[in-house]
């Protein structure tokens, strides 16, 4: 069971507490923090109170966030303390630097007997170099000298292979060593602070406890992004969900269960409350201290971070091979990313058990592959550009949502830059902006651009503009495109100039949208279908009505 933070425990009366060594089982990854789980086992010899602590661990940690409960066992969790401690970290991550600098000189030192015997095979074959040289009883007899030859280039042969195996190998070690001395000069050299727990247990019973210390610390993030991928002919969209994760937390994750999660603990659960607006004469006021920082309580953090693995397995298929190894020549699927969609937040778990070291370095998870249905198109505006434009409609299919994130885009195998996705659920469109076309051209022109005066009797002006562009697809294009087109009148601001659409051809879009943007914005569009090789005219224009006295100003921005 969870306890609440006691932080008055009177240690000094109690007997030396047992220090423990925890594993690391389970990592959170918010934005900004992570909540870190581990686990470590008790035993107990007979019935009573037992004090033991553990760490160290990092000094960014939240203090307040520290839990533990009993997973298993005849313990009940009484107490717990943590505080901060100064030290060079005797039984931190610099010993664990140690025993591998120590595993490694073993390494090293078992290559000097392979560096001893290759050695020895050169001094051997020397030797009956020399000895033919020399005319030894051999140098005479064409069959004895073939057989030595041949044994002299064997020989050497598998020499030249051994000591380029063996110079890389020691290179390799070399360099990792000094590596590792380097990372053990940087974190030992000086005393660094520390947090350490500690807990008092009971037992009522001899045996064995399993229990799971949490704590959230600072230093830690994770964010998605997208691999997007289009084929040549724009009709599938591929969307690759990829998690780019760092952290500097001063502890490396090693061999742990990676989850990532969309909610954010650091803003707090409760709304804010309403404020209070007054109106006073200016007078000095003290300025009122800081508002406290939220602190999480226990079912919050369960709520934030426990990992519903009950949830996970109801709801994602394993994607397993079959029962008990017999695959039966069925195929196997790959470990996926399992996905919790609370609503409110999103849950992914990283397959298998997964290594992140401390140093700030962004490593990338593939997450999933995203289904997305789409709608090809090329985008117009001819007045402002001789560049067709390539995009795609796409709707979010599958049940996996869609976070918000930047996402390199590929048209077959050529790069066409960044974009950007939105949040979308299942259901959910956005547009996919691809670069231009260049099967498509587009020519631009004013037809027409007059002024009509009034005469003797009358006192309104007209002013009539027209325009065409021509659209013409090329003969290497894969198939028929579909095409919008949007072009702009101008809006009268003034009751008294009146905007009307003339020479329009072919028929604009008149769908209830259509009309709506057309009366509000000015915006007339068109959507056609070109085959390859083929060509065609978009004609449109307005005309402005005024009185004579009035000099409206035509403004394009």
């Amino acid at each position: 069971m969870l306890t609440s933070l006691l932080l008055c425990a009177a240690w000094a009366q109690e007997p030396v507490p047992e220090s423990v060594s925890s594993q690391l089982d389970r990592v959170t990854v918010y934005s900004g923090q992570a909540l870190v789980e581990r686990t470590f086992t008790v035993a107990a010899e007979e019935p009573g109170r037992l004090q033991v602590v553990l760490g160290p661990f990092p000094a960014g940690a939240d203090r307040s966030s520290f839990q533990i409960k009993v997973e298993e066992g005849p313990a009940v969790v009484q107490g717990m303390e943590v505080r901060q401690k100064t030290g060079k970290l005797k039984d931190s991550e610099r010993d664990r630097i140690r025993g591998r600098i120590v595993d490694l000189q073993v390494d090293l030192r078992r290559l000097e007997a392979d560096r001893v015997k290759i050695e020895a095979g050169d001094n051997l074959i020397q030797a009956v170099i020399a000895r033919i040289a020399n005319g030894g009883e051999d140098a005479t007899d064409p069959v004895a000298l073939e057989t030595l030859f041949e044994f002299v280039e064997g020989r050497s042969r598998l020499l030249d292979l051994a000591r380029v195996d063996y110079e890389a190998s020691r290179d390799k070690l070399g360099r990792e060593i000094k590596q590792l001395e380097q990372a053990l000069g940087g974190r030992g050299r000086e005393t660094r602070p520390f947090l350490e727990a500690g807990t008092a247990l009971f037992f009522e019973l001899p045996g064995a406890a399993r229990l799971r210390l949490t704590y959230l610390v600072r230093g830690a993030t994770w964010h998605p992004a997208y691999d997007v991928r289009v084929s040549p002919d724009l009709t599938g969209v591929t969307v690759r969900l990829v998690a780019e994760l760092a952290q500097s937390t001063d502890e490396d994750w090693e061999d742990a269960e990676i989850l990532l999660s969309t909610s954010r603990p650091s803003v707090g659960l409760d709304p804010p409350d309403l404020p209070v607006r007054t109106v006073t004469v200016p007078v000095p006021v003290p300025s009122a201290p800081g508002a406290a920082a939220p602190v999480l309580q226990e079912n919050e953090l369960e709520s934030l971070g426990a990992f519903d693995d009950k949830a996970f397995k109801n709801n994602v298929g394993t994607g397993g091979g079959g029962a008990g190894g017999k695959f039966g020549g069925r195929r196997m699927r790959a470990p996926e990313v399992q996905v919790q969609d609370y609503g409110l937040t999103t849950q992914f778990l990283l397959p298998g058990r997964k290594t992140v070291k401390a140093d700030g370095q962004s490593h990338r998870f593939t997450i999933t592959d995203v289904p997305l249905d789409v709608r090809p198109e090329r985008y117009v505006v001819p007045s402002r550009s001789d560049q067709a434009y390539l995009r795609a409609e796409v709707r979010l299919g599958g049940d996996t949502p869609l976070l918000p994130g930047t996402a390199r885009v590929f048209l077959g195998p050529d790069f066409l830059g960044q974009a950007s996705f939105p949040v979308l659920r299942p259901g959910d469109k956005t547009m996919l902006h691809l670069g231009i076309d260049p099967n498509l051209t587009v020519e631009f022109e004013t037809v027409e651009d007059e002024r009509d005066d009034p005469g003797f009797l009358f006192s309104t002006v007209r002013v009539t503009k027209a325009f065409r562009a021509r659209l013409k697809l090329s003969a290497s294009a894969r198939g028929p495109v579909e095409i919008l087109i949007e072009e702009v009148l101008p809006v009268s601001k003034d009751d008294r100039v009146e905007i009307t659409a003339v020479k329009v051809q072919p028929a604009a879009l008149a769908g209830e949208d259509d009309l709506l943007d057309r009366k509000e914005k000015g915006i007339i569009r068109w959507r056609i279908t070109l085959p390859p090789a083929a060509e065609q005219a978009i004609h449109w224009g307005w005309q402005a009505a005024f009185d004579e006295d009035l000099h409206p100003i035509f403004r394009e921005g």
